[in-house]
């Protein structure tokens, strides 16, 4: 996946995005990210610009084609581990939603990746039993979190 602090910009542009998919954002859903991008860095507290591009997002300035674009030459698994971040994400205010399904398959087809390779990240009703698995692994806590 390359530096994760380098690419750390475009993730929480990604993960915002899923925030912002349903349509709402809570306090819940940014703590989320907040541990989920500090737990990625290894650090206990955020830089002040990383805490800037979460507070600042504007989901309607957000462009996720162009976001993912940084991550077009990656092999299959890196993008399979951008998208299962993303879903982690999507998961943090309570079951998903058809917004945030949708928006886990548009990030899926932007990534360049054949659906069967993040179905068992959507509703796919065929990979439920995957996504059961998935959903439990996504409650398990970050290690920075204060859950």
């Amino acid at each position: 996946m390359g530096s994760v602090a380098h690419r750390i910009g475009v993730l929480v542009e990604l993960f915002m995005g899923a925030v912002f998919a349903d349509g709402k954002c809570d306090n819940r859903e940014r703590d989320y990210v907040r541990a989920l991008v500090a737990d990625l860095l290894c650090k206990s507290s955020l830089p002040p610009e990383v805490e800037i591009l979460i507070d600042q997002f504007d989901p309607e300035r957000f462009d996720l084609r162009k976001a993912v674009a940084d991550f077009s030459s990656d092999p299959p698994m890196n993008k399979r581990r951008v998208m299962e971040l993303v879903a982690y994400v999507t998961l943090s205010d309570g079951p998903q939603t058809l917004q945030e399904d949708g928006y886990l398959i548009q990030l899926g087809h932007a990534l360049g990746m054949r659906p069967e390779e993040f179905r068992h990240l959507t509703s796919d009703p065929d990979m439920a039993a995957m996504r059961e698995s998935f959903t439990d692994l996504a409650r398990v806590p970050l290690r920075q979190s204060r859950w």
